[in-house]
């Protein structure tokens, strides 16, 4: 006869219906129900993002054709940013947005995973509390006012707040359903464990807030930062909680607890309506735009029609085509993915092996961060206080390169064992120019972009703004755009930029507190006197950047390593725009190189192969992107070239 459930042994954890586990379900449950309110709440917000860019594109041709801009554009951005970030980040928490680093939890058993996850839970859910309560103080003790339109900003820091506080409920849930599965998977004694370990972290994290160390340097607490922010990354903590945590406590403990506070408020909120971070918002939703409008597959069809009957052609016109596709987009892994859905199958069909198919695919993808518009150079532009559009301008030639480089590798390959790449029937003459006559308008309207900001026409932010008008408009006129597609172009765009602004929040949080650490003049100083060859350092940088790029994703990498290493390219005296190339080529890197390298995993996904695989096709990729970054440190005119003809 079977055991009743009062029978049971007491190590065998909870009975299914126990008052524990029904409550905590009917409470996910509950808090469930606010994730369609999450996700109309986003969409509201992303309205106000198509309002921002009529006004962007109005005001360009304004002030273009009749000499008559608008007045306040630049405030009303900056308001619309606040609106468009704190209206979804609670969505993007629904549908895991946020990044996080699971090179660590990803070997660990199921158990040992749900608990790490409860113990990450719980103190992004600390933290964020920290956050609604800093911008509470925020807006009841800032009186400012935008200085032109004079509107007050403290009902848009309570706006702020309000998004603030649907993330903590959304975090809410997420605690709950992981207390939930830590009760189911190992029974009460795992789950008070767990909560034990979660409780002391945060005492122990709140008490080093409040106790200076007696005889620690400013530069020993920076160094002890780093760690503790790459203890939290390691855990699995989203890294946009863990930047703004260990940012935190230990600006908390070098400055004072109030002190702390202030900036935690303000620092979310300054990022976010900072007008120098627009155009990332920009042109991100100009490539989702070209996405769901399809155009991806028109440049793709015009390669394959010129390259395909190529030993190789298909891979060579893939590259070619996220070339071109990445001068629209701006971003790696967006390139990879469309061109994936369009040419891994095709190629599959012609007999290409797929370790050449998904190598070229996951890893021409990342010339997208180089040909602008590019959202890395946006950031790095931001960061090292450099021109946009300059930087934008440098990294066409760079990009191009990057192309010819893999396509080089492509030849090579191909030329060594022909089976892996075999030509495909030529395409008659008719159908090539057809498909040149269909990748056209695309192509026009990367040229309008890019040509006014090389031109001073306009902006980088206003660029964006013409740019995602004339992509919507285009799409409308081709029948390519519906009401289900902008929805979905969209949402992917609210959550891409929910997940950057609240890494760029905690990467601000970051260098504010290693400026005052002082770690980044200190290394640079101490380099300096070291007398060592530039170059010598230079190789030094990269094989750190390179080092730090295996585990560490690609973003956070830019927003960790920016401000540390760019002091030490002040002080021997290099071109910030020439080093912000060769830091964007080795940030692709980063996407593609083993063990996290998440063009990978994606590829992995689409194209159903094992990771293995993946890792041997992106070898011959990578040694093409460093022979591309030995040209560029051996010829900087390469990268300095055509902004040197903006002057």
């Amino acid at each position: 006869m079977s055991p009743t459930i009062e029978s049971r042994p007491a190590s065998s954890g909870p009975a299914p219906d126990s008052y524990a586990v029904a409550v905590m379900r009917s409470s996910v449950a509950r808090l469930r129900r606010m994730e369609p309110l999450c996700k109309w709440f986003s969409c509201a917000g992303m309205l106000f993002f198509l309002v921002m860019v009529v006004i962007t594109a109005l005001d360009v041709a304004l002030r273009y054709f009749f000499s008559r801009p608008l007045s306040g554009t630049i405030e009303l951005t900056e308001f619309f940013m606040v609106i468009v970030f704190f209206s979804s980040v609670a969505y993007t928490q629904w549908t895991g947005g946020h990044i996080f680093m699971d090179v660590i939890t990803a070997k660990l058993s199921r158990r040992r995973q749900r608990q790490l996850k409860l113990m990450t839970d719980i103190w992004s859910f600390v933290m964020i509390a920290y956050c609604i309560a800093a911008m509470l103080i925020y807006a009841h003790t800032s009186d400012l006012y935008s200085p032109v339109l004079g509107i007050p900003l403290t009902p848009f820091i309570y706006f702020a707040a309000l998004g603030c506080a649907l993330l903590f409920l959304t975090l809410l849930h997420d605690v709950l359903a992981s207390m939930l599965a830590v009760l189911e998977d190992g029974g009460m004694t795992a789950l008070l464990l767990t909560l034990a370990l979660a409780v002391a972290g945060l005492f122990a994290a709140g008490w080093f807030m409040h106790h200076r160390i007696p005889g620690m340097s400013a530069v020993a607490l920076g160094i002890w930062g780093i760690a503790f922010m790459f203890f939290l990354f390691f855990m699995g903590m989203p890294v946009a909680y863990a930047l703004m945590a260990a940012s935190f406590v230990f600006l908390a403990n070098m400055r004072s607890p109030a002190a702390a506070w202030n900036m935690l408020g303000s620092f979310w909120y300054g990022t976010v309506s900072s007008y120098d971070w627009s155009p990332l918002m920009f042109f991100l939703l100009m490539g989702y735009v070209c996405f769901q409008g399809q155009f991806g597959q028109d440049l793709y069809r015009a390669a394959r029609s010129w390259m395909g009957h190529w030993r190789g052609g298909l891979a060579t016109g893939s590259v070619c085509a996220c070339t071109a596709f990445g001068a629209v987009v701006g971003d790696s892994l967006a390139g990879s993915v469309a061109m994936s859905a369009i040419a891994l199958p095709e190629m599959r069909q012609s007999g290409y092996r797929d370790e050449l198919s998904v190598g070229c695919l996951a890893c021409a993808g990342t010339i997208g961060s180089l040909i602008p518009p590019s959202t890395t150079l946006i950031l790095y532009g931001v960061l090292a206080e450099q021109s946009i559009g300059e930087l934008f301008i440098a990294g066409v030639v760079p990009g191009l390169l990057s192309m010819f480089c893999f396509i080089a590798i492509i030849m090579i390959w191909t030329r060594v064992n022909p089976a892996v790449g075999p030509a495909s029937p030529r395409v008659p003459r008719a159908e090539a120019l057809a498909s040149l006559k269909s990748a056209l308008p695309i192509m026009i309207i990367f040229i309008t972009v890019i040509g006014g900001i090389y031109g001073g026409v306009f902006t980088a932010t206003e660029g964006g703004g013409v740019g995602v008008f004339g992509m919507l408009a285009l799409a409308v006129v081709l029948g390519r755009m519906n009401f289900g597609k902008l929805s979905k172009a969209l949402t992917e765009s609210a959550k891409f930029t929910s997940m950057c602004f609240a890494l760029l929040a905690g990467a601000n949080l970051l260098g504010y507190f290693m400026t005052l650490s002082r770690i980044p003049m200190v290394l640079a100083n101490e380099i300096a006197a070291m007398t060592l060859p530039p170059l010598l350092v230079m190789i030094v940088i990269i094989l750190a950047l390179c080092f730090l790029g295996c585990f560490i994703p690609a973003i956070p990498l830019v927003l960790i390593c920016v401000p540390i290493f760019v002091p030490i390219a002040k002080v021997f005296g290099w071109n910030l725009i020439w080093f912000g190339i060769i830091t964007t080529l080795i940030k692709n890197m980063a996407c593609i190189t083993p063990p996290f390298g998440i063009n990978l995993f994606v590829m992995k996904g689409i194209a159903d192969v094992p990771i293995s695989l993946m890792y041997r096709a992106s070898l011959p990729f990578i040694a093409g992107l460093f022979l591309c970054v030995g040209l560029i440190i051996a010829f900087p005119q390469l990268a300095l070239w055509l902004p040197s003809m903006m002057h």
